[in-house]
This record gives C-alpha cells, structure tokens and sequence, in this order.
C-alpha cells in the first residue's frame, strides 16, 4: 500500500469517527423503538377503542344509521334546543338536511371543532342518497356503479419500451433519491462544520507539513462519504423494520418486500454513491472558502447539489425527452437522471455505461476543483475569496 493511500484512509478514519459515536447511534435507535412499541401498545388497549359518537338529527331522512362508532339519534327538538345538547356534551354533532325536495341534498353538520369523524358522516351521506336516488331513477346498482367509475386510458408508445408509472423500478429509484437527499444533508451539516471549524483554528495549514492538500481533502471526502451512507443505511433499516413491524403484528400478513426492485438495486446504489462523492467533494470545496460561516455568503451555493434530485423529479412527466437524454449524460446531473430514466422506460446499456463513466468524469474534475480550491482557501483569512478568485485558482492552481 502506498503512503499516500495511507494518508488518506487515516483521514477518511479521523474524519469518520470525529462525528460517528456508536454508544449515541444505539441510545437514539433504542429510543426510537420504545417509542414505537410504546405507540403500538397505547393505541392495542381497550381503553383507546372507538367510543360512540351521536349525531342527533331532527329531519326526516331515510337514512337509517351511519357506520360506527357513528349513532344517528332523531330527536324531536329545534335547532337551538340541540346547540344546547351540544354544548353541554350531551351529544357530538347535529346534522340537519337544509335542501328542499327536488333539489341537490344539502347537509349542515355541526360540531363543537373540527373531529376526525366528519369525513366519515360525508361518505356514509353521499353513498346512502346516491342509492336513493338512483332506485328513483329506476337505475340498477351495477348501472349506478358503472356511472360512478372514471374513464381508463391505456397509453401507447411507439418509441421506448415505458414501464408502469408505479412499478417497481420507479418506486425504488425514488427511494433512493430520497435517500440521497438524507445523505446530502447529512454531508452538508458535516463537512461545513468540519472544514469551518478547522479553518478557524488553524489546524489545516499545519498538516499541509506531512500531507498534501489533495490527499487531505481526498480523506475528508470519503470520511464524510461514510457518514452520508450510514445515515442512508440507518434510515432505510429503520424504514424496512417499521414496514416488516407493520405488515406482521399489526396487520397479521406475510412480509412481502416485492416493492423493491433487486435487480435494478446495484445500478441505483452504484449512481447514488457517484452522486454522493460529487456532491460531498463540491460541498467541501464551498466551505474551504468561508470565513466567517456566521456572515458567510457563500454557504447558499453548499445547497447546489440539490439541484439535480430537484431536476430529476421535476422531468418525471417526460423521460422520453431530448432533455432528459442530455440531462443523463451530463456529467453534473446523470448520476440522479440516468436512474430515474432506468426506472420509467428501458434504457440500453450503452447509454447506463456511459452515464456512468460521465459521472466519473464529473467527479474527477470536481475533485481536482475541490483539491486546489481546498489549497488556497484554507490558507486565507480575513477576506473571502471572490467567485473570481475561485475560478482562477482551479484553472490556474500556481
């Protein structure tokens, strides 16, 4: 092994477990699945079982009951004498038929505030009168059920081979996106922290006596990298023991991960750890050119490589466009685009390979940015750096 690959993988270590505290990551996990049987117990007790709730009504309506925990109560009182029943919590809600015949039915429901169960007395509502009135118009259930269904379009493309718009793929390749939202966040407290921090304290410029500052920087990315996936890791294990949780105890079924699509996984999780690397490498490069992170105005363009899951979700609609094909090449956007075109129509190999390659391109140049950028920033105090000066020390490093 190299010294310089020694160098960096003992920064990539310092940097990893200057933030990562294994006794803090189990106390959290550990609170967090109290929490959870907490809830699940709580809610499997008889004391927070449905009660009953009563809607009195003083009109003639046909209808006989309302799904429970709902009562329909027909009283014969007026209006003001059932506010008063309201008001004293003697019954939960007045419902009053304010149409007359011939018209649309029209309902007034009144309640102390605004209840969970409201939504419920409307569908049971509509769903009894829309029977009634059909049987009026001498129409049959399965007439008014044919009335009552949306019209279905079956799209067809002559071009690309489009997949479903909630099959497995598409699922997958936006749950990754989304976890890579949670690594870039992740990276983007981090790494701001990290170099900020350093900077101030002068701790940087002393190492530059046994390392470089492409092999410190390149520790700093992988360091921070790590972190990006473990908080990656600990949110989709989270979110598959919740799912597993759900489905077994909660609902007595079978544990069905069929929602994800192993065989386009590796290809989604080789783009996201791409994207990861570029986005962490150009975060780092920003923050070696702050100051002052309080007054700083530099720290907005940390958030740029945002931009390309905000692209890639925006182009959704339309994976069939001339811009999405240049958009999954292009090496500052195909690490997010060319997996969201994988999981909505059939992309061949060729065109992965070389989003994939152009992806890597993307992060050589921006590491090497980031190298020189890291060099020269991190040595300079008491004024920032213009995007002038930025620009010129990547292109012209001496």
């Amino acid at each position: 092994m190299s010294h310089k690959l020694q160098q960096i993988l003992q920064v990539t270590k310092w940097e990893f477990m200057y933030f990562f505290k294994l006794k803090q990551e189990l106390i959290g996990k550990a609170i967090m699945l109290a929490i959870g049987l907490l809830i699940y117990f709580w809610q499997s007790t008889s004391f927070f079982e449905p009660e009953q709730y009563v809607i009195a009504t003083p009109s003639a309506m046909n209808l006989t009951q309302l799904p429970e925990p709902l009562l329909l109560k027909r009283v014969d009182a007026s209006k003001a004498e059932l506010l008063t029943q309201l008001e004293q919590e003697e019954i939960d809600g007045i419902l009053i038929l304010q149409a007359q015949a011939g018209e649309a039915l029209q309902f007034e429901l009144i309640t102390t505030g605004k209840m969970s169960w409201q939504s419920e007395v409307e569908v049971a509502l509509t769903q009894f009168y829309s029977n009634e009135l059909a049987q009026s118009f001498n129409l049959s259930a399965a007439q008014l059920a044919l009335l009552q269904q949306p019209v279905s379009v079956f799209n067809q493309y002559t071009k690309d081979a489009v997949k479903e718009a909630h099959n497995q793929s598409s699922m997958t390749a936006f749950g990754v996106m989304l976890l890579m939202l949670i690594g870039i966040f992740t990276s983007f407290g981090q790494i701001f922290v990290s170099i900020t921090g350093e900077k101030q304290q002068r701790v940087t410029e002393q190492l530059y006596s046994c390392m470089n500052a492409q092999t410190w920087i390149d520790g700093k990315i992988f360091g921070q990298m790590l972190h990006c996936l473990k908080a990656m890791l600990s949110t989709l294990f989270s979110f598959l023991l919740a799912m597993a949780f759900i489905q077994v105890v909660v609902k007595n079924e079978a544990l069905d991960f069929t929602m994800i699509d192993f065989a386009m996984l590796p290809w989604f999780t080789l783009f996201a750890i791409v994207g990861l690397y570029m986005a962490t490498a150009f975060m780092a490069a920003i923050a070696a050119a702050i100051d002052d992170p309080n007054h700083s105005g530099k720290t907005g363009f940390m958030m740029i490589p945002i931009l390309p899951i905000v692209i890639a979700f925006m182009i959704v609609d339309s994976p069939s466009s001339l811009a999405v094909d240049i958009l999954s090449l292009f090496p500052l956007t195909a690490f997010v685009v060319m997996p969201v075109k994988m999981a909505l129509i059939e992309v061949p190999i060729w065109q992965v390979l070389c989003a994939l390659v152009s992806a890597l391109l993307g992060c050589y140049l921006i590491r090497v940015a980031a190298g020189r950028l890291f060099k020269a920033g991190m040595v300079m105090y008491g004024k920032e750096p213009s995007i002038k000066d930025m620009v010129r020390w990547v292109c012209k490093p001496e």
